[in-house]
């Protein structure tokens, strides 16, 4: 990630030609069509954004389903943040925060 570059969305396993959209506090930062799941690799796509306010909400679309979470608003906490989103096996949506490790 570059300086301006602080926020990163990883869109993991279990999408399969799917409109994905996201937001920060409500409002479309990104919308990709088609994304579908590279098993490879584990990956269909990873998002850079610029910086949030800490405290923010991002939330990921994809289809019919959501999943949000807040960026973290401790002072002290990391101004770099990385985000996994997937698709369970039953369809359920999740949007974690990823601990530090290196991104694809």
């Amino acid at each position: 990630m570059t300086e301006e570059e602080r926020l990163a969305v990883e869109l993991g396993e279990g999408f399969s030609g799917d409109r994905v959209t996201l937001l920060i506090d409500g409002s479309e930062v990104w919308h990709g069509t088609a994304v579908t799941t590279n098993y490879s690799v584990g990956i269909a796509d990873v998002v850079y954004l610029a910086a949030a306010p800490r405290g923010a909400t991002v939330e990921v679309r994809a289809g019919n389903r959501s999943a949000q979470l807040r960026l973290p608003s401790t002072p002290g906490t990391p101004d770099r943040v990385r985000f996994r989103a997937a698709i369970a096996l039953d369809g359920t949506l999740t949007l974690d925060l990823v601990d530090e490790e290196p991104l694809l």
